[in-house]
């Protein structure tokens, strides 16, 4: 298939190897997913740039960027990091508690 571009300079070009005509970046799409303030995000989702088409329709913020941890020493980097983040939750939570218990005596 052939594609015609126009250049933002106002010259034609012309692709002989194209598959298909590309995706212009303001037709592309946003990323949809609700934010905090109850309105949908409106940054461009993670685009595949060989194949033309979003990766999962999100943006990076919102889950297009990552899919997590693929090999078996990064899950397990993960996991450390969640128990050192649940054990630092788990005493604020403690300590606040005490503080409370210290005020209403």
């Amino acid at each position: 298939m052939v594609a015609v571009y126009i250049r933002k300079d106002g010259e034609v070009c012309l692709s002989l190897l194209a598959k298909e005509p590309k995706v212009r970046k303001k037709d592309r799409g946003t990323c949809g997913a609700k934010t905090r303030r109850g309105t949908k995000c409106q940054a461009p989702p993670v685009w595949d740039k060989d194949n033309d088409v979003a990766k999962n329709g999100r943006c990076k913020l919102h889950g297009g960027k990552s899919t997590g941890a693929r090999t078996e020493k990064g899950r397990e980097a993960i996991r450390e990091s969640n128990r050192r983040r649940a054990k630092v939750k788990q005493a604020s939570s403690g300590e606040q508690n005490i503080e409370r218990m210290g005020e209403s005596v």
